[in-house]
């Protein structure tokens, strides 16, 4: 990727900064490049070609909204760092909680003088508004099947007050669902917006844009771009609890093949932009000395996600059904092959479903002797081989593994991020007798969700305290059939796992018995293997220095640097224009 010059006669190029010139020059465009903060959209599911969802700001819809917006906008009751070791609770929109003695029931203490973008006042009837219109809507939101599942009821004691009585014990429902960090936070909408609305048809769109409660307004929406502008009366700088942002205008372009990407963060029209793969953060680095990343300018410019990624199968649609050939398919990986040629070198292998940030290291050195007596990272094929016999399956000479009379295949379904890692994963495969290929469609988070993508690569979410939020993933109440969209993807159910997972959600971190649940869930798991996880995520995200400093980073890491993540805002809170 290194031939990548700073080249603005580039027609594809030159065409994104037309429209982005076209808008400058409109009447209602005033905010000069300096104040303007430029990414492109995360998701090429959502914004390939163009941004799919202009028109609608649902966060609710499974795999239907693009996060340019909604991901920061709808502001939380807390925000949480996992990169700092010995991180608390950021207070926000709430002041403080309290649980009963069994953690049966939670109230929340909102902070008064918060508002909705049209002027409402933030009380508890939104939060208990938005809990009911999910447990009313289950399991066909995202967050509805938690709500059902945890929430018994939701009261407005009085204004800024807020409680929930939980159907079990549950020492961590407001981190799982009220806090936001990384990819996790359920958002709040407003109650005099929702009301009456069927929110799985609901676009949330106004004349005006959205109604939020973060410091910037719609500007525009159209497929080409979505721009937001700053709101000079948020509540946040009226009330005297945080200062405006000094970026005064975002600018969300559609989502950019990685190589135009790139060439857009060296001919400095990109700001930041989604994460790069090796070669191309280099490339990046080597032609335009104002980028710098989480680590600066030195390798391995990247920090550690809460997305640690696997091999994912629909689980409940044959030959994936069968737990011998999920743990032949993960003996006949070689993890370090794929972090050596398809990332050179620049990131970890991973055992286990979870992010291997500070507070998750107790849960890695648990199991730490298990796993290597098992075997289970160990490239294998003889051991893939016996388990595929033992299935019943057969291989003549080099040819894929057949059994009835119809061969092995599989289709990996992936998303561009997995373009480097999945050839090296096909070979591997192939090699062993799986004739596996992949594909890489726009509607592939829809086929996911559905299941009609039985094979894929895909992450883990968002476990940053503690193991039991990525397990609970993988509970039965998830699973819907081949067809009808779910949540999480894994389509895989053991009931002895369902009830330990219930008993870890009501047992506190701190207690002896949910290291012992914990233990005796992964068994099962590790056991069943219901997906196979490969590698760490890395974020090798690169920040322009061009026109805005103060960029998170190893050295003043006050939050991560991605903005499609639910921390967002903390970022834009910190940027600080380089031209005056």
């Amino acid at each position: 990727m290194r031939q990548f010059i700073n080249n603005p006669t580039h027609p594809v190029l030159a065409a994104l900064l037309m429209g982005f010139l076209l808008q400058a020059c409109s009447p209602a465009a005033d905010v000069p490049r300096t104040r303007t903060l430029i990414m492109d959209c995360a998701e090429s599911s959502t914004c390939a070609g163009q941004i799919h969802d202009y028109d609608s700001f649902n966060p609710y819809t499974p795999g239907g909204t693009s996060r340019t917006g909604y991901n920061f906008l709808y502001e939380p009751l807390y925000f949480f760092n996992a990169y700092e070791p010995d991180a608390d609770l950021i207070p926000w929109i709430a002041l403080e909680h309290r649980y009963n003695s069994d953690f049966t029931q939670l109230e929340i203490d909102i902070r008064p003088g918060v508002e909705w973008s049209d002027g409402h006042p933030w009380t508890a009837a939104d939060m208990v508004f938005t809990i009911q219109m999910l447990k009313d809507s289950a399991p066909d939101l995202l967050y509805s099947t938690d709500m059902e599942t945890w929430v018994e009821e939701a009261t407005a004691i009085d204004e800024y007050t807020v409680r929930i009585d939980l159907k079990a014990p549950n020492p961590r429902f407001l981190f799982n669902y009220f806090v936001h960090s990384g990819d996790q936070g359920l958002p709040i909408v407003p109650a005099h917006i929702w009301e009456g609305q069927d929110p799985t048809l609901f676009a949330n769109f106004g004349p005006d844009g959205p109604v939020v409660t973060g410091p910037y307004r719609l500007a525009l929406s159209e497929p080409a771009q979505r721009i937001w502008d700053l709101r000079p009366e948020w509540w946040a700088a009226r009330i005297g609890f945080q200062a405006l942002p000094q970026v005064e205008r975002l600018v969300f372009l559609p989502y950019m093949d990685e190589a135009l990407r790139v060439q857009n963060m060296i001919a400095n029209n990109l700001d930041t932009c989604l994460e790069l793969r090796p070669a191309n953060i280099l490339a990046v680095l080597d032609q335009n000395p104002a980028i710098t990343t989480w680590t600066g300018r030195q390798p391995p410019h990247s920090y550690l996600t809460w997305w640690p990624i696997s091999l994912g199968f629909n689980a409940l649609e044959a030959p994936f059904d069968d737990g011998r050939v999920r743990h032949a398919i993960n003996h006949a990986i070689d993890r370090d092959q794929l972090v050596e040629i398809a990332w050179q070198g620049s990131g970890a292998t991973t055992l286990l479903p979870f992010p291997q940030v500070p507070r998750m290291e107790p849960y890695f050195t648990a199991l730490a002797n298990d796993l290597e007596q098992s075997g289970l990272g160990a490239h294998d094929p003889a051991r893939s081989a016996a388990l595929m016999q033992a299935a019943g399956w057969h291989r003549q000479d080099e040819g894929p593994w057949t059994r009835d009379g119809q061969a092995f295949s599989m289709v990996i379904d992936i998303i561009p991020h997995f373009r480097d890692l999945v050839p090296v994963l096909v070979a591997q495969l192939t090699k062993a007798g799986f004739a596996a290929q992949f594909r890489m469609t726009s509607d592939v988070v829809t086929r996911m969700a559905q299941g009609t993508a039985q094979a894929y690569l895909i992450g883990n979410f968002n476990s940053l305290q503690d193991p039991y939020f990525a397990l609970r993933n993988y509970h039965s109440r998830f699973v819907r059939p081949t067809g009808t969209a779910a949540e999480h993807y894994w389509r895989w159910s053991h009931p002895g796992y369902d009830a330990l997972i219930d008993r870890m959600g009501a047992a506190h971190p701190d207690d002896p018995l949910f290291l012992q649940l914990y233990r005796q869930a992964m068994e099962i798991w590790l056991a069943e293997l219901p997906s196979v996880p490969l590698v760490q995520w890395p974020h090798r995200i690169p920040h322009n220095q061009t026109y805005w400093t103060n960029w998170p980073s190893a050295e003043q890491p006050y939050i991560n640097s991605a903005y499609w993540s639910r921390t967002f805002l903390l970022v834009l809170l910190g940027l600080q224009p380089a031209q005056t």
